[in-house]
């Protein structure tokens, strides 16, 4: 399998570099250089007035294997996005469930905590907007963050001592704060084994952290949520001591699956097809007709037989503020 990650940077910087500053050619050629990195930092998600803190740790080793994981900083829960010669999957140690996902990540789409992501839209923009100092230089560059969504901006301020990026701000259509990623450290060439991307290994030694008695969601409890779209009401719903289904109608008609989801000796896998994207700070899936993802011991799916995206987000979002709980 040819290095497809590398192979595009090659092809993206022998096209582009002529047109481009310093600061990101030495970028580029340093990124597309290595065969492995380690990435440290936190990532801020931003809800209207509300935001998320999570830290996230990034390994890289060529060809194609990446690993992220993004640890909550209220209360330790974690998702790892992982991709290996098998596939790409996101695993939820809390609950030991995984997620094998058919899709084209990271390569659909891009993601501010990817240093190849980075690399992909700073060599796609043919004129940058360009802010600088002694110390740091900021590029401005347009970015998607997932396949289907409207292309909005970023900024990457790089660090001029080390020709690598600091942090990466992420702006919404209507120019607010969407994502904030902070680079704690960036190791180049990082001594990674293989089976560091292993499915089952990243499962078991995740849930290390939780001890004997694993990672214990308090006063679990499926609501309603916070935020409904204009002119929409609910309509029905069904409720088991599990399970709760709500129907939506109105101008936006859609459902909401709850599904409680309790650890297990035994790994839960599902089988899915759709891209991966952020919830308010936790890796959720996007398919053509739903948005999933597990937070506090709950499974939410946001189904609808159009998917609005931005509404469905922000409803999903809601479930992860105190009103929503």
């Amino acid at each position: 399998m040819k290095k497809i990650l590398i192979l595009l940077l090659f092809m993206l910087l022998m096209v582009g570099c002529g047109k481009k500053g310093d600061i990101e050619t030495e970028f580029m050629k340093k990124l597309s250089d290595s065969k492995s990195y380690k990435v440290e930092g936190m990532m801020e998600t931003f809800y209207n007035n509300d935001r998320k803190q999570s830290e996230f740790l990034v390994y890289y080793k060529e060809p194609d294997l990446i690993k992220v994981t993004i640890k909550s900083l209220e209360n330790n829960d974690q998702q790892i996005i992982l991709k290996n010669e098998n596939g790409v999957y996101v695993l939820v140690p809390s609950v030991n469930k995984n997620f094998k996902i058919q899709s084209s990540w990271p390569a659909n789409a891009s993601y501010p905590y990817l240093l190849q992501s980075l690399a992909k839209d700073i060599a796609n923009e043919e004129n940058p907007i360009r802010t600088e100092n002694e110390t740091m230089v900021e590029l401005e560059t347009e970015t998607k963050m997932h396949t289907d969504a409207n292309v909005v901006k970023q900024k990457i301020v790089f660090q001029k001592a080390s020709g690598l990026p600091t942090e990466v701000k992420v702006y919404n259509q209507d120019g607010d704060m969407y994502i904030r990623c902070v680079f704690n450290s960036i190791e180049l060439d990082y001594n990674l084994s293989a089976s560091e991307f292993e499915v089952d290994e990243s499962l078991s030694y995740a849930r290390l952290e939780y001890g004997e008695d694993g990672l214990v969601f308090q006063d679990r409890s499926m609501a309603l949520p916070a935020y409904l779209p204009e002119n929409t009401e609910l309509d029905s719903q069904s409720i088991t001591k599990e399970r709760v289904v709500m129907k939506f109608s109105g101008d936006y008609g859609f459902t909401i699956i709850q599904e409680l989801v309790d650890d297990s000796e035994e790994v839960s896998s599902v089988e899915e097809e759709g891209n991966i994207l952020m919830v308010f700070g936790v890796a959720g899936l996007l398919t053509d007709h739903y948005v999933k993802f597990v937070y506090e011991g709950i499974e939410y799916t946001l189904a609808a037989q159009e998917i609005k995206l931005d509404e469905l987000l922000r409803v999903a979002s809601s479930y992860m503020l105190n009103e929503g709980k």
